[in-house]
C-alpha cells in the first residue's frame, strides 16, 4: 500500500517528495488530488508539528517570526500545505543554515503561490533538461 500510495504522491507532486520519509509521503496528501481532511485545527496542528520536529527538528508550538516584514507575517504554519512546507525548509537550507529561518521564508513563498516548491522543482528539472550537453 505505501508503494502505490508513494507513486500516486510522486505523480501528483512530482520526484523530489520521494527524497522525504514516510511521513512526510502521507503529508504530500495535502497538495495532491485529494486533500487531507482534519476534524480540527488541534489536529492539523499536531499533524503538522508532529511530522516537522520528525524531518527537521523544529517544534513549531511556539514558533514565532524571525524576519520582519515577509509576506506570511502573522500567518500560522498550518496555512500551509504540509508536503510544500517540507520541500521549502529543505530547498531554503540551501540559504540559511536555521531551519526555523528556513521555514519561515518557505511560508514568504508560499503565501505567493501555494505550490511554489512543486513548480520550483519542475523548473529546475525542465532546466536541467534543457541544458544537458549532449
Amino acid at each position: 500500500m505505501a508503494r502505490m500510495y508513494a507513486r500516486r504522491v510522486a505523480a501528483a507532486c512530482g520526484f523530489a517528495v520521494l527524497c522525504l520519509s514516510v511521513p512526510a509521503l502521507y503529508a504530500a496528501e495535502e497538495t495532491g488530488t485529494q486533500s487531507t481532511q482534519y476534524t480540527s485545527d488541534k489536529e492539523k496542528f499536531s499533524t503538522y508539528r508532529t511530522t516537522i520536529n520528525k524531518e527537521y527538528g523544529i517544534d513549531i508550538k511556539n514558533f514565532k517570526e524571525q524576519i520582519k516584514g515577509g509576506r506570511s507575517s502573522g500567518q500560522r504554519v498550518i496555512k500551509y500545505p504540509l508536503d510544500q512546507l517540507l520541500m521549502g525548509i529543505k530547498v531554503e537550507q540551501e540559504h540559511t543554515k536555521d531551519k526555523v529561518k528556513a521555514l519561515e521564508i518557505s511560508m514568504d513563498h508560499l503565501e505567493e503561490f501555494p505550490d511554489y516548491y512543486t513548480r520550483l522543482q519542475q523548473m529546475e528539472a525542465e532546466a536541467k533538461k534543457a541544458f544537458q550537453k549532449p
